[in-house]
């Protein structure tokens, strides 16, 4: 019986969303890589893909993955105008999916713990703004011994995340030298040599918005929580559309460790204005 082969690249259901992504932006959003060309990351940091959701919508595998799985789905759509807009400029691009469905359309006060990581659209009144803030995105992990470096992804108001197990080079090489598996002493110091990089690390701008349903005042409020472009751009006052993803997050100025309970946010995805 032969070997079995090992294709290189990402599974073939990841592969097939990054190459629908790609054909979504090549067929829909020529203008968008033009107005791209002589820009700078100094003129503009970041510039936003507006994606119509029928346009995702009308692609059977996207709008399974973005419906299901929203937040994953739309960091590969970065990655993917990552890789398409290097050869046009340095700037940031990032996708913003706009013009929600009537059916994703909800009120802050009908939604419940059941909702989290559902693709939701309010239409709110801000109440108040937070401070400007920042966050770590990926961490970037770095072997103080061999250098092998690490990247992992990191949620906003959660424990900073570490890789799962010690640096892979230096546990390969201290198995090879001993010829047999390594103590449980040596490995947790193995453990240890795998360092946060602070400045390789990728970090955010955020920002935390109290709102109101804009037809209710008088209801409990929700938490918004914005991000790059769309911090320090909003008022107290102002009427938005806010198309996201709704979260559960620990009681503010609560140990999340131990105490289970949570409320919800809302992580915004794109803000349209509300004439």
């Amino acid at each position: 019986m032969s070997e079995e082969r090992h294709i290189p690249g990402p599974p073939s259901e990841l592969a097939d969303t990054l190459n629908h992504w790609r054909e979504l932006f090549q067929r829909k959003h020529a203008e968008d890589f033009e107005a791209l060309k002589g820009l700078t990351g100094t003129d503009e940091p970041i510039f936003s893909f507006l994606v119509d959701y029928a346009d995702i919508d009308d692609d059977d595998l996207l709008s399974l993955r973005f419906n299901e799985y929203p937040e994953a789905t739309v960091e590969q759509a970065n990655e993917v105008l990552r890789s398409m807009c290097a050869e046009y400029t340095d700037v940031r691009c990032v996708l913003r999916p706009i013009m929600f469905p009537n059916e994703k359309l909800k009120t802050v006060s009908s939604l419940r713990m059941r909702n989290r990581g559902k693709l939701v659209s309010l239409i709110v009144k801000i109440h108040d703004v937070g401070p400007r803030l920042g966050y770590i995105k990926k961490a970037l992990y770095t072997c103080i011994v061999c250098g092998h470096r690490e990247e992992i992804a990191q949620r906003v108001a959660r424990e900073r995340k570490r890789p799962r197990g010690p640096c892979k080079i230096c546990l390969e090489e201290a198995e090879r030298i001993s010829g047999e598996p390594i103590s449980y002493t040596l490995y947790k110091s193995l453990e240890s040599l795998l360092q946060l990089t602070a400045e390789g690390s990728f970090y955010q701008d955020i920002q935390y918005l109290n709102a109101h349903d804009a037809t209710a005042p008088d209801e409990q409020p929700i938490q918004i929580i914005i991000d790059d472009e769309y911090v320090d751009r909003h008022i107290p006052g102002q009427t938005i559309r806010i198309n996201g993803v709704v979260y559960i997050d620990p009681i503010p100025d609560r140990n999340f460790v131990k105490d289970t309970r949570r409320i919800l946010q809302v992580r915004a995805l794109s803000i349209e204005e509300v004439s």
